[in-house]
């Protein structure tokens, strides 16, 4: 039906942190949410990596969902 329609998602903010141990990053904590890092990794690439992963996932989510509800 809207299979050409312009889809735009807004996608979640990260925080990356630097520490002695490696790279830790997590979602940005907004409102009173307790934010918790995951990590370490070696890398500013890996953890960057990580971060368009978890990114993709919630397109490939939200998509999926936008597609179902053309459907009906």
């Amino acid at each position: 039906m809207l299979s050409n329609a312009k889809r735009t998602y807004t996608l979640a903010d990260y925080t990356v942190e630097c520490r002695p141990k490696g790279w830790y990053y997590a979602r940005t904590a907004r409102f009173g949410d307790k934010q918790e890092l995951k990590g370490p990794y070696s890398s500013m690439a890996s953890v960057t990596l990580m971060i368009a992963r978890e990114l993709k996932r919630e397109i490939t989510k939200r998509d999926a969902l936008h597609a179902a509800e053309g459907v009906s």
